[in-house]
């Protein structure tokens, strides 16, 4: 009787593995593919983080924003000790500059955390602040997005176009 039920048991575990993937064990592709299309950098002075920024890719992400006329990214900022001015803060911080291969930024729209889009990038904090962020189109394969501050040195973060 014993042996019947390991038998059964084991029967139920071995025909398990050969079924497709579904529910809770799916592969969230949306997340899969924000993650590799993600980067995080940070900005030191003397050991002591000041800045950091993650990025995530969205021309190579959503489907909505592949043959776009821009290059767009989802941007999170957090910066140690910001002004206390609010038009001062975040990405319009005037000790902090980003680019994408030299060129500035054409739009830059604020998210509220409980934003939709947000919801899709693979690191979140309720520190930072989050942007849709547009640039010209590059015609480069590899972009560059760097993020500087005027002292403490920059963070450079690395893309690969689709």
């Amino acid at each position: 009787m014993k042996f019947q039920y390991i038998m059964i048991v084991l029967a139920v575990f071995g025909l398990s593995a050969c079924a497709p993937k579904s529910g809770f064990f799916s592969a969230d592709k949306l997340y899969e593919s924000a993650l590799s299309h993600s980067q995080k950098g940070e900005i030191y002075n003397s050991l002591e983080m000041k800045a950091s920024i993650v990025a995530t890719y969205l021309n190579g992400t959503l489907e909505r924003y592949k043959d776009s006329k821009d290059e767009i990214f989802l941007v999170a900022i957090y910066i140690d000790e910001d002004l206390s001015d609010k038009s001062k803060q975040g990405i319009m911080n005037p000790s902090y500059t980003l680019t994408l291969d030299g060129q500035k930024p054409s739009d830059i729209r604020a998210l509220g955390y409980d934003d939709d889009l947000i919801k899709i990038a693979p690191f979140r904090n309720r520190w930072s602040d989050y942007y849709i962020v547009k640039f010209p189109k590059s015609q480069n394969e590899h972009l560059s997005l760097v993020y500087a501050h005027k002292n403490y040195g920059k963070a450079t973060l690395s893309f690969l176009k689709d």
